[in-house]
């Protein structure tokens, strides 16, 4: 009988036993799989916490982006029912079509209404000849200002004693009132203003190659040009350093680079600007010609 009976508690403490190694075992593995849960959502929030980063970006560089499409409707009330939407390398366009889109443009201008408050009876054209003509009689100092207070006052106050308040505001009108087809503008009055080799006997008003030399230099290499790009719109900015950049490039093929600016610096910042700027219609162009450029500097 007492074998029975410690057989029998035997059994009793071993199912107490087991009962609690399964309440243990289920214990563990309900902490397990709740921990295993609790890292997957972890894990799927923050893929969730991503993809709305990302979407949010998304969202906001399309946004950015749309300033950028190019304005086919603004070009053509500008050059006509059907312009041609010319690119930043123009090397093939005539000069008869060169001259035909800048009369279209200073026609343009003539009919804002912006600008009648200016009284501009002769024209906004003649007031650009008279511009370029003012620009060329005395450019600024493309290097060295720091070593002349003299040089340095003239450039800092360059543009408004060369052409008067009167001027540059009428300059400023035009540049804020035609901001969305600037950047096309651009292009065509840079061919037109170093086409003087190729429409030497065709095209008027064009500053000479040392002239742009001067201006170019003035832009990147003195504190009085960058000053002035800094209170202008960034597009504008971004847009004068590359043009500059370029014509710095052409002095330096033709041995004009008189004043021996290193263009290595200017190239290294346009393409950064460019390349961190999202409203640019022709930057995958931009960024191709200053690639050329490094790997040729």
């Amino acid at each position: 009988m007492e074998k029975y009976v410690k057989i029998l508690i035997g059994f009793v403490v071993l199912v107490i036993v087991c009962f609690f190694a399964y309440l243990q075992i289920t214990k563990w593995h309900k902490e397990r799989l709740t921990n295993a849960i609790e890292h997957e959502q972890a894990e799927w929030q923050e893929k969730t916490w991503t993809l709305e980063e990302e979407i949010s970006g998304l969202h906001k560089e399309l946004a950015e982006s749309r300033d950028a499409i190019i304005p086919k409707e603004k070009l053509a009330e500008v050059f006509g029912e059907t312009p041609i939407v010319i690119a930043p390398k123009q090397d093939e366009i005539s000069c008869e079509e060169l001259k035909g889109k800048i009369s279209d443009f200073f026609k343009y201008l003539d009919d804002r209404e912006y600008l009648i408050p200016y009284n501009l009876g002769e024209g906004t054209y003649s007031q650009f000849q008279k511009i370029v003509k003012q620009l060329s009689i005395i450019p600024p100092t493309a290097a060295g200002e720091m070593n002349d207070f003299f040089s340095l006052m003239n450039n800092v106050s360059h543009f408004y004693s060369t052409l008067g308040k009167k001027r540059i505001k009428q300059i400023k009108e035009i540049l804020n009132n035609e901001s969305e087809i600037i950047e096309s503008v651009m292009p065509i009055f840079i061919t037109w203003l170093t086409s003087r080799d190729r429409c030497q006997n065709k095209l008027n008003e064009i500053l000479s190659l040392k002239v742009l030399y001067k201006y170019a230099g003035f832009f990147l290499n003195t504190l009085g040009g960058r000053s002035y790009l800094l209170r202008r719109d960034s597009k504008i900015r971004i847009l004068t350093i590359y043009y500059c950049v370029l014509i710095l490039d052409i002095a330096n093929k033709e041995g004009l680079n008189s004043d021996g600016i290193d263009i290595r610096p200017y190239i290294n910042l346009s393409y950064y600007e460019i390349l961190n700027q999202k409203v640019l219609i022709y930057k995958k162009h931009y960024l191709a010609e200053l690639e050329t450029l490094i790997e040729r500097y």
